[in-house]
């Protein structure tokens, strides 16, 4: 079975996070791309709300996707999250399949500094999705450069209009406009 990882803050999850995990499963063919919201990030992050209301926006914007799966596996870690060590929890989980770790590429930039990123390149295939501004200098067999289209969305972009009262229904799906409006999330 092929099986993606995707992992992020998801803060909050958005129209191009959706767009990029559909079409990442239909260009590796992927039998099950799992969503993976970051508890504790090893990055700081502005203005990021618990990883149980991310989780959960996660799981509404993927619920009708039979090959898509929430997992909870960082957010109910109460250690920092690195990509390695959720990688062997996936391997254990699901074992004899093969993986791809999706990242953007402005985490392909300085992806040679995560924690034991050989060992990533190892146990998967990392998948480098393009975003503009950014390359991704390291080359290795196991590391996969997408061509995919640019999407001008982004997580700091929704929070950002949220603050100043600009709506955000062309930027999330309505179920996550209407979480974000009930939970009061993302106010000045």
């Amino acid at each position: 079975m092929k099986i993606g990882i995707y992992g992020g803050s998801f803060n909050p999850i958005h129209n191009g996070h959706i767009y990029m995990a559909k079409f990442i499963i239909d260009y590796l063919k992927l039998d099950k791309l799992l969503i993976i919201p970051v508890g504790i990030p090893s990055h700081r992050e502005k203005l990021m709300v618990s990883g149980e209301l991310r989780l959960e926006m996660c799981k509404l914007a993927f619920k009708l996707d039979p090959k898509i799966e929430v997992l909870d596996l960082e957010v109910k870690s109460n250690k920092l999250s690195f990509t390695y060590d959720t990688l062997l929890k996936i391997i254990k989980k699901y074992p004899n399949n093969e993986y791809f770790e999706i990242i953007g590429e402005d985490s392909g930039a300085y992806f040679h500094k995560w924690k034991k990123y050989q060992e990533i390149l190892k146990l998967s295939k990392v998948v480098v999705l393009q975003r503009e501004g950014y390359t991704t200098l390291l080359k290795d067999p196991n590391l996969l450069q997408v061509k995919n289209p640019f999407l001008n969305y982004s997580s700091t972009r929704v929070r950002e209009s949220i603050m100043n009262g600009v709506s955000i229904d062309n930027m999330v799906p309505k179920v996550i406009a209407e979480f974000i409006k009930s939970h009061n999330l993302y106010q000045k």
